[in-house]
């Protein structure tokens, strides 16, 4: 199974060196002079929208002091342009596929059916379920902490990572949040909301398996370890934010942390004696399988599944085994603890 799992993470790294697709459809010219008079008029083609009827600098003939404000105004802009993005990517699809061509990506994301306005509703789905996993493991791993592992004398555990994983479930909750939202209605604000907190997840994840395959337990020394890899993480997410939204460039930077955690957590897994060792490997190896789908994606099936939904499903699975690991390294150091005290 060693083998399998390292001839997989070694097709990983060979794609990184490979360019990723840009997203060809922005730099189709129907398609932008579609995208540029529908910002203009309100109108992509034959079909307009009531909300883009309004000019963006607030003058208005209704008196709804709503109307007016900045923040109205600025959702208002917001929702236009994703509805222009929306119907120009649909028109311009249907003239491709006359011609016997594929579908494209557009900003970054493959041509999606809206079903009761949710961009992509088996995202949106997969995302919630997945945020249902990690509250639910969070929960439970809380209730074991404060109420299972607590000392009759002592108001603490002997566990010394709690902290570390109650951030772990903070960040986890609120990046499968933003996916949902984002998956469900994609604009520029819920775009970077959505790849900020992937890649804040992904960079402390990446701690986490740094410090706890290691056992750092000294504060200063986890701050020197978390120091340099926090850094990273906050410049990428302010260039990104900031600089350039570069989907490439993120894609090759969240498979390198994901691969290096994996690495981690497998060679940790591989040389300790941890009873629920089995179960990191599971999430290890699956988890690098589930990779691939990020990295070999495909268009959606009948304009809903594509690789990336995928990914989401599995991950739920992986999540629950997860947070079962962690509740058993919870007990597992606390017994370790409890043992050396005696």
């Amino acid at each position: 199974m060693a083998d399998c799992y390292w001839i997989t993470f070694l097709v990983v790294l060979f794609c990184l060196v490979g360019a990723f697709d840009a997203s060809a459809g922005d730099a189709d010219p129907l398609y932008r002079a579609c995208f540029g008079q529908c910002k203009e008029t309100g109108c992509a083609g034959e079909t307009c929208f009531t909300h883009c009827n309004t000019p963006l600098n607030g003058s208005s003939s209704d008196d709804n002091w709503y109307l007016k404000e900045p923040l109205y105004l600025w959702l208002k802009q917001a929702n236009c342009l994703s509805d222009c993005q929306y119907h120009c990517m649909l028109q311009r699809e249907t003239e491709r596929a006359t011609h016997g061509f594929g579908p494209v990506k557009y900003h970054g994301k493959w041509p999606f059916k809206r079903v009761f306005g949710l961009q992509e509703p088996v995202s949106v789905a997969f995302s919630a379920l997945n945020l249902a996993m990690h509250l639910h493991g969070w929960l439970s791993f809380f209730t074991l902490i404060y109420y299972k592992l607590r000392s009759n004398t002592d108001e603490t555990t002997c566990y010394n990572y709690t902290s570390l994983w109650h951030i772990y479930a903070f960040l986890s909750i609120n990046s499968w949040l933003w996916s949902a939202i984002f998956h469900g209605r994609d604009m520029d604000f819920t775009e970077k909301l959505d790849y900020s907190s992937a890649v804040a997840l992904l960079g402390f994840s990446l701690i986490v398996s740094v410090l706890r395959s290691f056992s750092v337990k000294n504060e200063a020394t986890r701050v020197l370890v978390a120091a340099p890899l926090l850094a990273f993480t906050i410049t990428h997410i302010l260039y990104l934010n900031n600089y350039q939204m570069d989907y490439g460039w993120n894609m090759k930077v969240c498979v390198v942390i994901a691969v290096s955690q994996l690495l981690i957590w497998s060679i940790w897994a591989g040389i300790s004696h941890h009873p629920s060792r089995w179960k990191l490997w599971t999430v290890v190896v699956g988890g690098g399988l589930a990779m691939l789908l990020e990295i070999y994606d495909f268009p959606p099936y009948q304009g809903l599944v594509d690789a990336h939904a995928l990914w989401h499903a599995t991950t739920i699975p992986l999540t629950y085994i997860w947070w079962s690991f962690i509740k058993d390294d919870a007990k597992f150091g606390t017994s370790k603890s409890s043992k050396k005290d005696k």
